[in-house]
């Protein structure tokens, strides 16, 4: 194990210098691919503090929508007043960000303050900020912005990268993000700077190196052993086999290629004889799903169908495995699957680290 993970492991969490977000999510969550867990940050001078973001280890980008965006997927989000700021600047042109099938972001990049939780003095940040969206994805995300937790600089990124600043200027005392959920409460927190030992069992602690990644890739890639399904007459049956596999946490689901996410279905659905939409009275529970099993650096990881079927509202149920067009051999979970893990992304030594969660 690095030398520095055994460090923060054995520490206690009052040693650490760290910053903690209070995550939350609703209930229900929509069936758009993105996650629902989010925390609250404020921007500007005074502060705006009522804004949502989700803490994507996605993206580079960090994102907020703003009160300068009239089109109807920015009606439901809660939204930033640049005029309200004493310390906005505006940092650059107006541009627009292609997201593929999700639609498109009309941004402008500026300067402002972020007040983060533990930190006196707020810091002065670069994000985009949005001033119109297309496609329904938008409309239907949880949260109002995005901070992004890339796995390398990016040459030339609009954004601040929030977690490699705080490091440089020595106000975390590492380049490391920790994510901890609990699905009954509905509760989580982010950590930068280190790890909270009363989350995990650390004798189940798991560093996993990130595969090799083009100068573009900004996402956390690790190697799938495999991934399998087991079922009840102890037979299993695999889907995939060593896939490089993103860990997103500004998504929800099973999301790649299509040939990958087919199979997985194939295998789940039996050939299609059980459904991928369950409506009440039905359940979950009345089919024969397998318990899937993720196998990562060696490791088995075993996910329910309860955990892999999102519930959308009072009655209904989606499995959560999407396609993404134009995404050919990637493959990708976020939150379906990290709220059973125990997650640190290490930026310095390029590699993320599972453990049980207590």
């Amino acid at each position: 194990m690095h030398k520095e993970l055994t460090s923060y492991i054995n520490k206690t969490p009052d040693s650490n210098n760290l910053l903690t977000f209070a995550l939350q999510r609703p209930i229900y969550e929509p069936d758009n691919g993105a996650t629902s867990w989010y925390a609250k940050v404020g921007l500007g001078t005074p502060v705006q503090s009522n804004l949502r973001f989700m803490i994507d280890t996605g993206t580079k980008n960090t994102w907020i929508t703003s009160n300068l965006c009239s089109s109807s997927a920015c009606a439901p989000h809660r939204k930033f007043d640049p005029a309200a700021s004493g310390s906005y600047k505006k940092d650059g042109n107006p541009e627009t960000i292609d997201f593929g099938a999700w639609g498109s972001m009309t941004v402008t990049p500026v300067k402002d303050l972020i007040t983060l939780p533990g930190i006196a003095d707020a810091v002065e940040i670069a994000f985009d900020m949005a001033t119109h969206y297309t496609g329904s994805q938008f409309q239907e995300l949880i949260c109002d912005g995005g901070i992004g937790i890339p796995c390398h600089i990016p040459a030339g990124p609009n954004s601040t990268l929030i977690l490699n600043l705080l490091s440089k200027k020595g106000l975390i005392p590492a380049t490391i993000a920790s994510f901890w959920y609990d699905r009954e409460t509905l509760k989580g927190e982010v950590q930068f700077g280190g790890v909270n030992i009363n989350k995990f069992k650390k004798d189940t602690f798991n560093v996993i190196e990130l595969m090799d990644f083009p100068p573009d890739q900004e996402c956390w890639i690790v190697k799938l052993d495999s991934l399998n399904g087991l079922f009840a007459d102890g037979s299993t049956r695999n889907m995939l086999t060593n896939v490089a596999f993103a860990l997103d946490t500004g998504s929800s689901q099973f999301k790649g290629d299509p040939k990958f996410i087919n199979a997985a279905k194939k295998v789940i659905t039996n050939n299609g004889q059980y459904p991928e939409v369950i409506q009440s009275p039905g359940k979950v529970s009345d089919y024969p799903y397998p318990v899937l099993e993720l196998v990562l650096n060696g490791i088995s990881y075993k996910l329910p169908p309860e955990k892999y079927f999102i519930q959308v509202s009072e009655d209904e149920w989606h499995l959560a495995f999407h396609f993404l067009a134009d995404c050919e051999n990637e493959f990708l979970v976020g939150t379906t699957f990290l709220e059973t893990v125990y997650t640190v992304f290490d930026f310095d030594n390029r590699c993320i680290c599972l453990a049980e969660p207590k």
